[in-house]
């Protein structure tokens, strides 16, 4: 069977942990070189120790800044010379509570992380891409973008405007013969909800990082002339117990 990802290039941020780290996994696996990121160093230096491959570089970098954005890039091109496909797998809770106890900072913040960044990074990709004629950036978004959850709505604005962000940017970067998608994940045993700050004892019996992760590269794992506009994966059990149509 033909991997498509075989000798591509690929960026992915928030490498170091869950759907990044088990998304790099499986694109090495299938031969393609790869670049992964990290805010925190010695998380960074664990992730590239377990992946162990001579086709991976740790890059940390801060997906807040339009500076690292430039620098992670650069090393990318350094190392292999092109860039093929960028997967922002970057994000955060950072506060998970009601409207009405969010903090200014609490707001930029949560927006800066999902959406902000992500503009960036793609800003920054496509001066790249373009030149070659080609190239691919998946967006991995949340199930909140299309289900409603009382205390999420903060993240769910960031997450909901990375969907028509990534419609809109498909539609630039086709002119040239580049895609965007947007991966949509409902919840999985990942460090999210201990980042937040969250119990995650109601995620026993969900999907773990790896098994939503096949679906990711399968948004990176097509043909040249094809491009999966969204793509939604949901545990069966949540789908069962918590979705509702509002």
């Amino acid at each position: 069977m033909k991997h498509y990802v075989e000798n591509k290039v690929i960026i992915i941020t928030g490498g170091s942990s869950g759907f990044g780290l088990e998304t790099a996994r499986i694109v090495l696996e299938m031969g393609a070189k790869v670049v992964i990121t990290g805010r925190n160093p010695e998380r960074l230096e664990r992730a590239a120790a377990e992946l162990s491959s001579e086709n991976l570089v740790p890059v940390r970098a801060d997906a807040v800044s339009s500076e690292d954005w430039r620098k992670l890039l650069q090393a990318a091109l350094d190392r292999f010379g092109r860039l093929d496909v960028l997967v922002n797998n970057h994000g955060a809770g950072v506060k998970i509570a009601e409207v009405g106890e969010m903090e200014d900072h609490d707001i930029q913040t949560v927006i800066d992380i999902n959406l902000v960044s992500v503009i960036k990074g793609c800003r920054e990709a496509v001066k790249v891409m373009k030149p070659q004629g080609g190239g691919q950036i998946v967006n991995v978004s949340s199930g909140c973008a299309h289900y409603s959850w009382p205390m999420w709505a903060t993240y769910t604005a960031a997450k909901a405007g990375l969907v028509g962000f990534t419609r809109c940017l498909h539609k630039e970067m086709a002119e040239w013969g580049g895609r965007a998608s947007t991966f949509i994940p409902g919840a999985a045993r990942t460090n999210f909800c201990d980042a937040a700050g969250l119990d995650d004892e109601w995620l026993e019996g969900f999907p773990g990082a790896e098994d939503f992760a096949r679906t990711l590269v399968h948004c990176i794992d097509v043909p040249e002339n094809c491009v999966i506009d969204e793509a939604i994966i949901w545990g069966t059990r949540q789908v069962k117990d918590m979705l509702n149509p509002y």
